[in-house]
């Protein structure tokens, strides 16, 4: 394999590949969030309140229908980065090949489970009359584009696992571009609403995954991929499956505390909804950073696993954590200040950037605890110590907030900030308990390479 876009993150300055590694990657995430926030600029701006709020109302729905591949795309890097950290080739390709085919299949069972469910889930959810109806246009619209998704997250999974972030970048800065230019294009020009930034998204998904695959199945690049190998191998996916399904079940039943808290939001009325989607539309960014570092510490630590270097895991984590969280207050601190400016690009209505004020300061600052976790989980994962984190995320995160919307919120029914404070509490309960597991992870690992070095 040629090493011009690869990366091997066994060795050398942690910091500098870190960096390295992480900058297009962030690039990547934020070009891959203007997806959703152009979605919701433009029909806020251009069709208004109601229509943001119908867009913006789908989004912990439509996630949790998708955590599941999402999980499995999580499990696929991990695999492929422990077979390439201990320089198990063949095994490599076979797992590359299980990945896309997997990615595909399950794309397309997604999107017709994902339309069947749709309408329950916006009522389960409460989901205002007055948006209902375009609110389960852009979700049925928006799954139809898991195929594509899927693809793009597998094989762009592959290509990180490499050490290759830049490339994804500049995928996502193509696709990006198009669904910009496409969403003002069937608004403005065409006078869809709803339905057509939800054709602009998907038809950008569909680009994105298209990109990727160009890049794996080029018979003259680094990895090669052919068609003929496409199939599933069964000891590969049963790795995958093992390893992704409970990161799978950790994002579904994170999304489903997300759904429980959307639901409590909508009971507040679609001012307050547009207030929150502006809200999540900038905190989102936040969201971009600590992922694009969550997904470097899946890769770095993928490859030191299977090289047997937990030193170097241990140097990944506290370099993640400086940078990671540095970066994160510095944001924060300017969306304290400054909020209305942020807030007035998806809705310039006075009442709707008082409601998304409240959320935008108690979220931005949550995210910093919030970067602290996921830096660490990505760590376990890696490791392949996925099954105990999720258990750990699933009381810490997803059973706090049940029990604060059940217990506290009734206080205090008419505060929606008071609804928002269960982000925070349950981001400390999360980190506090993946602390104590990464320390117990670390030492057993330590033990292992130990072992493995005594036996040599």
């Amino acid at each position: 394999m040629r090493k011009k876009h690869v990366m091997d993150l066994t060795t050398g300055s942690v910091t500098k590949k870190l960096l390295t590694f992480v900058y297009p990657l962030l690039i990547a995430n934020l070009l891959q969030h203007l997806y959703q926030a152009t979605d919701n600029a433009v029909v806020g701006r251009f069709v208004g309140k109601e229509a943001l709020a119908a867009v913006g109302s789908t989004s912990s729905a439509t996630t949790l229908i998708l955590n599941m591949i999402v999980g499995l795309a999580v499990g696929a890097s991990i695999v492929n980065g422990n077979l390439l950290g201990a320089k198990k080739h063949v095994e490599l390709r076979r797992s590359m090949h299980t990945s896309l085919v997997l990615a595909f299949f399950g794309g397309i069972v997604m999107a017709i489970v994902g339309n069947l469910v749709a309408r329950p889930m916006l009522l389960f959810m409460s989901c205002p009359e007055d948006i209902v109806d375009d609110s389960l246009v852009y979700m049925r619209i928006i799954l139809c584009g898991a195929p594509g998704t899927m693809l793009y997250n597998f094989g762009s999974g592959i290509l990180r696992t490499h050490g290759d972030s830049k490339r994804p970048m500049f995928i996502m800065g193509i696709s990006g571009l198009v669904n910009v230019i496409l969403n003002l294009v069937f608004v403005l020009y065409f006078g869809m609403t709803v339905d057509g930034v939800a054709y602009a998204t998907i038809i950008s998904k569909y680009l994105s995954a298209i990109c990727v695959l160009l890049i794996l199945f080029d018979p003259k690049g680094e990895f090669k991929l052919t068609r003929k190998e496409l199939k599933f191998n069964l000891k590969e996916c049963m790795n995958i499956i093992k390893v992704g399904v409970p990161c799978g079940i950790n994002g579904i039943v994170f999304s489903f505390s997300n759904v429980i808290v959307q639901g409590a939001v909508n009971s507040f009325g679609s001012v307050i909804i547009a207030g929150s989607v502006a809200s999540n539309n900038i905190t989102a960014f936040l969201y971009q950073i600590l992922l694009a570092f969550y997904s470097a510490c899946v890769s770095f630590s993928g490859q030191c696993y299977g090289a047997l270097k937990p030193k170097r895991i241990t140097k990944v984590v506290f370099t993640s954590l400086g940078l990671c969280c540095s970066f994160m207050m510095l944001v924060s601190l300017m969306l304290t200040l400054w909020p209305a400016p942020f807030l007035s690009i998806f809705n310039a209505d006075p009442d709707v950037i008082v409601a998304g004020t409240v959320k935008l300061i108690i979220m931005s600052w949550s995210y910093v605890i919030y970067a602290a976790s996921e830096i660490i989980l990505g760590c376990l994962r890696g490791m392949r110590k996925t099954s105990i984190s999720t258990g750990l995320n699933i009381f810490c995160i997803c059973g706090i907030r049940l029990l604060w919307i059940w217990y506290i919120c009734p206080l205090d029914p008419l505060n929606y900030g008071l609804l928002y404070l269960c982000y925070p509490v349950s981001y400390i309960f999360s980190l506090t308990g993946l602390v104590i597991y990464y320390v117990i992870a670390k030492k057993e690992l330590e033990k292992k390479a130990a072992a493995a070095a005594g036996g040599a």
